[in-house]
């Protein structure tokens, strides 16, 4: 039955770090569904001569890769960014396909992590509220909920996520209406998920800061004005292997927000019953978060989630 299923394609933004995107590559070969899954990989060129070398490594390694229905290296010949790389990707792919699954270099996935992307894309396709999925999960191995997923409205994770041509389309690159928040302060507290972080903050920087260029930031902002929800899984099956040092924005420290050993056999098969964030959710998504001290937290969001630039080009 698998075999005849149409299968969400596989978008993988690459840069300069030839190791992370084997690791990323070979585990996402490893998946179920993997053979018959179409893999497009957005190589960004070099934005210095330091990196060229790097850069085509990767180049190189993708045209010989195997293990998926078909590979497709898609090698900018100027430098993108992250932002532009994603947006103009992703709008190419999910107009073609009317789905797609997104990845950066530095995610590990675990063996089923494919099947739940297409699972949610598949059962929710026909949910307007449902606005996309992601495979990594705000909690940890000691949560305890009755489901194996849950709803969200945080949909600012780029540690792999998936979605619709449909609910691509009303994708806001320019925001305008975001100082609708100066001056309605509940406005601006649903947008902080309750005052947890300032994202209030960095769509500031966004709209103000010439050297801030953000697609996580407008998409999660396209989310909250339609109120759209985010499927995600309870156990994480994406691990981030960024946080080795090599990527600008990740710098060596994991802490407990993001710290989740990753099962590789770990299999959902059940959904939440109600399209909608219950309120056990809402409040262990701030538990899970305010772990961290303030001021670190808000450094790893902006970092992490919302890189105002790309890994190894800021």
């Amino acid at each position: 039955m698998e075999e005849t299923r149409s299968l969400a394609p596989v978008i993988l933004f690459t840069y300069n770090r030839p190791e992370h995107t084997k690791r990323t590559i070979e585990a996402l070969a490893a998946n179920e569904l993997a053979a018959q899954t179409d893999l497009y990989v957005f190589s960004d060129a070099a934005k210095k001569d330091a990196d060229k070398d790097k850069v085509q490594e990767i180049r190189d390694y993708v045209k010989t890769v195997q293990g998926f229905r078909q590979v497709e290296l898609n090698a900018r010949e100027q430098n993108y960014g992250l932002a532009k790389n994603v947006i103009e990707g992703v709008t190419a792919i999910v107009n073609q396909y009317g789905k797609v699954i997104v990845l950066e270099d530095d995610l590990v996935t675990n063996r089923y992590f494919l099947m739940f992307m297409n699972d949610g894309l598949d059962r929710y396709q026909n949910e307007q509220k449902v606005t996309g999925i992601t495979g990594f999960s705000h909690f940890g191995d000691t949560f305890s909920y009755p489901y194996e997923s849950y709803f969200n409205t945080l949909s600012g994770t780029s540690w792999s996520w998936a979605t619709w041509s449909d609910r691509w389309k009303y994708f806001d690159a320019d925001c305008n209406d975001w100082t609708d928040m100066v001056s309605d302060k509940k406005l601006r507290k649903a947008f902080n998920y309750d005052n947890t972080y300032d994202f209030y903050k960095i769509m500031k920087m966004q709209k103000t800061d010439d050297k801030t260029n953000s697609w996580a930031i407008r998409w999660y902002w396209t989310n909250f004005r339609k109120q759209g929800l985010i499927l995600s899984p309870t156990k994480s099956l994406v691990s981030n292997e960024g946080w080795d040092g090599t990527g600008i924005h990740c710098g060596n420290e994991k802490g407990p927000v993001f710290d989740h050993k990753l099962t590789t056999d770990h299999r959902i098969t059940d959904f939440p019953q109600e399209i909608c964030e219950k309120r056990e959710i809402h409040k262990a998504m701030k538990k899970a978060l305010i772990k961290e001290s303030q001021p670190n937290l808000i450094k790893r969001i902006y970092h992490v989630v919302f890189r105002k630039n790309y890994i190894g080009q800021a």
